[in-house]
């Protein structure tokens, strides 16, 4: 799956994530945040700047993650995306002088991951840190996988720690955990 989303040409991710940014924005759960937790993409992961961008343009509130000192789970902070910084696994998070800003406060939050399914399963890097910070927010907070349609798969394999999402958004669906693989072009 890692491979296969680097062969895609640089302009059709950009594309991609563009639609599914499209798509992100016009669901219900969307338009209800105040506060979005977002994930800076590294490598050929789902771009996130244009759903940022949205997201301020809209007046909400974005926050980011960071790898906490102990633990699995990570802290999320508040800062623009243009201060995020190299973390400690090199992906990009917000300074230590950036505001931590509790769970509760987080309506929304989109993940990325390597592989989805239409239950909403996922399949991480195998590090635990997502897992372990969604089973800390309140059930409350809508958590969305942002995928590209070719990382949709029949079935992620799932163990009991893994925490699932409730939808899943492509550049050209909506699924809704539960759903099954209908139209779900919500």
């Amino acid at each position: 799956m890692l491979v296969g989303r680097t062969r895609v040409p640089p302009g059709e991710r950009t594309a991609a994530s563009r639609a599914i940014a499209d798509r992100l924005v016009s669901l219900p759960a969307w338009r209800a945040a105040r506060t979005v937790a977002l994930y800076a993409a590294m490598g050929a992961e789902v771009e996130t700047a244009e759903v940022a961008r949205r997201a301020l343009s809209e007046g909400k509130r974005v926050v980011w993650p960071r790898l906490a000192a102990s633990g699995q789970a990570m802290d999320l902070a508040e800062c623009a995306a243009a201060d995020l910084v190299p973390g400690p696994a090199r992906s990009p998070e917000p300074p230590a002088s950036a505001p931590a800003v509790s769970g509760r406060d987080v309506d929304l939050i989109a993940v990325p991951g390597v592989a989805f399914d239409a239950r909403g399963g996922r399949l991480g890097r195998g590090r635990g840190h997502y897992d372990a910070t969604l089973s800390r927010l309140p059930r409350r907070v809508f958590r969305v996988g942002l995928a590209f349609e070719s990382q949709i798969v029949r079935a992620v394999p799932s163990e009991p720690h893994d925490e699932r999402l409730d939808a899943v958004v492509t550049e050209t669906r909506v699924l809704h955990a539960g759903n099954g693989f209908g139209d779900g072009r919500g």
